[in-house]
This record gives C-alpha cells, structure tokens and sequence, in this order.
C-alpha cells in the first residue's frame, strides 16, 4: 500500500536517522501506519517534518518529536506509562508495544472517542484512556514508571512530580522566554533531578496556563 510505503519513507527519513535511536524503537514506528492515527483532513500531512495545528492551540506532534520521546523516556516491558493530552493517540499507541500498561488522560472527548477505535482496530489492548483534566495527571492509577506531557508547559506542577514512582521519570516540554526544551525530570525519594534533552518548539498547552509554577 502507498500509505505503508510512504509510513517506511517517514521511519528511514526522520526517525532512524535520529542519534541513538534503537533497532527496536524504529521496528515499532515501522509497525504502525501513522496516517492511521491522523484525523480525515490530516491525512494526507501524516508524514510531514513539522508539527499540525488542531483545534483550541492542541498540536499534533510531529514523527521526530514523537520518536526522541519514546527514545528518552526509556521503557521498559514491565513499566507503566501515563501520557497527558494524547490528541490522536500516536505517541500512546507506539508506547504500548513496549510498556506494560499506558494510562491516558486527555480533556477532549472526540480525541478519546477516534483514539480509542484505531488502538482497537491495531490491537493494542494495553492502553486506558480517561477523561478529564490534564493537570491533574491520574493519582487513582498512581504511582507511575513514567510521565509523558505531549505539549509545552511553562511548569511542572508538584502534584505531578509526586505520581512519579521513586525512580520514575517525567519529560515534559518547558516554555522558557519564548523557547522551548525538553527536560526530563527524575524522582529520587523525595527530591528530582532535572535534566535537558533537546530543543524544540510547541505552544503551551491551555490546561497549564495561568496555574501556580513549580520549577527548576
């Protein structure tokens, strides 16, 4: 099919090029078509090297960002993972083949209802997806292995921090004067240790705006 060839184009072009990107990880971006996972009028930009716009400031991550977070966040088979804001569902679905359980929490119950039927038509079973605020993360199915923000904040809220297992780690995108980089948080008993990944440029997710700043 030419959305199969055009998904190979993608994983050789952006992904695997990626320094210190693994075998597994561009097997698991290889195994799964993207365009799968796009809205009707989205389609046919699946495979494009930028970031897509929706609706109410959400963005679609684009396949190298989506690629140096799986890589980053380092999964392993018996962890779990709980990703805030998902939009389509992309990120959790490539996640799934490698975690234990990925616990979603996204605001928007359309991108629940469309995620929720392509994980199905994929088969991937190991993936929840709730529906309610995102700063608040999940503390029901708390503690996590792993936290994933997909979309900029300009902090982290403590109340996150503390879902985090002793060990656990979180990455989310801070907006700093105007730029943005990925930093990945770890917990270590009661103190977390911050540590920069990589540039990059999102808008700040609505859910993290105007809320009381916990930084580093």
């Amino acid at each position: 099919m030419e959305t199969n060839a055009n998904n190979l184009r993608m994983v050789n072009g952006q992904i695997k090029p990626i320094n210190g990107m693994t075998e597994k990880l561009v097997s698991i971006f290889n195994s799964l078509n993207r365009s799968d996972f796009m809205p009707e009028e989205y389609k046919e930009s699946a495979y494009v090297e930028k970031n897509l716009t929706l609706s109410n400031h959400r963005i679609i991550l684009k396949p190298e960002l989506v690629a140096k977070i799986a890589m980053y966040i380092d999964l392993k088979e018996n962890e779990n993972v709980l990703i805030l804001g998902s939009t389509t569902g992309y990120l959790a679905a490539i996640l799934s083949l490698i975690a234990e359980t990925v616990i979603v929490v996204e605001e928007d119950d359309s991108y629940i209802k469309s995620s929720e039927l392509v994980t199905k038509e994929n088969n991937l079973n190991n993936v929840i997806y709730f529906n309610k605020s995102i700063s608040n993360g999940c503390i029901e199915q708390s503690p996590f292995n792993a936290i994933v923000m997909e979309g900029a904040v300009d902090h982290v809220p403590q109340k996150l921090l503390n879902q985090l297992e002793n060990g656990g780690r979180l990455i989310a995108i801070l907006s700093e004067n105007s730029l943005c980089n990925a930093k990945m948080f770890t917990r270590k008993e009661t103190m977390f240790h911050c540590e920069q990944l990589f540039p990059c440029s999102l808008p700040v997710l609505p859910s993290f705006k105007d809320k009381n700043i916990f930084s580093f």
